[in-house]
C-alpha cells in the first residue's frame, strides 16, 4: 500500500512540474515581454525547464564502430541546451509561445546547423488565415547567432495546413519524448514547438535524415524560397 502510494505521489510530482503538456502549467503573466510576446530581458529562456531535462550518454563500441545510447534523467533541467537554443531565437526577435493563452494554433521549427545559419519557421493558424514566418540569422547554429539577414512571411492555404498537421500527426508530436531526445557532435538540432488554446510541447531531434519528423519539418522549408542542398540539412 506504501509504495502504491509514493508511486502516485510521484506521478502528481511530475504532472504539478510541467510533464503534462497543458500550458496553463507554463503560463506565467509576470515575464517582461513586449507588444509581440518577445522577451525583454535577453536572460529569458524561451522554453520551460521541464520541456527539456538533461540527457545521460554512453558512448557504446560496436563491431560496426561506437554508438550514443542516451538516457532522459527525470527531474533535472538541460540549463546549457536550454540556453543555447534561446540565444537564437531571441537574436530572431521570436516570440514565446508558452506564456500566455492564445486564440490560435502554431508550430515552430528552430533549426541550428553547427556550421550554417540559424534559421526558424514559424506557421500559424487563427480561423481561416494561414501564415508561414521564416527568418534567417548570418550566424552559425552551433556558435554565436549573429543578427536577422531574412526575414519573410508567406500566405498559405488550409490544404497546405492540412497537409503539414497531417505529417506532425504521423510523427505522433504530441506524444514524442520531451526536449531534446537524441544527441551526437556537430550535425543539426531540429527543434519543435507545438502550441495551440490548450497544450503546448517541445521536443528536438538531433539532425535526422528521415522518417516522419524529418517529413514534417522538410516540408515547412519546402513552402519557402529558401534553396537548401540535401548535403546541408543535416
Amino acid at each position: 500500500m506504501r509504495q502504491l502510494l509514493s508511486i502516485g505521489i510521484l506521478t502528481l510530482f511530475l504532472n504539478q512540474i510541467g510533464f503534462s503538456q497543458s500550458i496553463d502549467i507554463f503560463v506565467d503573466s509576470t515575464i517582461k515581454v513586449d507588444s509581440l510576446n518577445v522577451p525583454t530581458d535577453l536572460g529569458q529562456p524561451y522554453f520551460p525547464k521541464e520541456m527539456f531535462p538533461e540527457v545521460e550518454m554512453d558512448w557504446i563500441q560496436t563491431d560496426t564502430g561506437t554508438k550514443i545510447k542516451t538516457k532522459v534523467k527525470e527531474g533535472t533541467y538541460d540549463e546549457f541546451v536550454v540556453n543555447w537554443y534561446s540565444k537564437h531565437l531571441h537574436a530572431m526577435k521570436e516570440p514565446l509561445l508558452f506564456n500566455r493563452k492564445i486564440d490560435k494554433e502554431i508550430y515552430r521549427f528552430t533549426w541550428l546547423r553547427t556550421f550554417d545559419k540559424p534559421i526558424t519557421f514559424r506557421f500559424e493558424k487563427k480561423d481561416n488565415r494561414f501564415i508561414l514566418y521564416w527568418k534567417v540569422l548570418n550566424g552559425a547554429g552551433g556558435y554565436e547567432p549573429g543578427e536577422i539577414e531574412i526575414e519573410r512571411l508567406k500566405i498559405l492555404t488550409k490544404k497546405e495546413w492540412t497537409e503539414f498537421t497531417q505529417l506532425m500527426e504521423k510523427a505522433d508530436f504530441w506524444n514524442m519524448n520531451l526536449g531534446r531526445s537524441s544527441i551526437g557532435t556537430d550535425g543539426s538540432e531540429w527543434i519543435m514547438e507545438g502550441v495551440n488554446q490548450s497544450d503546448y510541447r517541445a521536443v528536438s531531434v538531433w539532425s535526422p535524415s528521415k522518417g516522419d519528423f524529418y517529413n514534417a519539418c522538410d516540408y515547412l522549408i519546402s513552402l519557402t524560397n529558401l534553396k537548401i542542398s540535401e548535403k546541408k540539412k543535416y
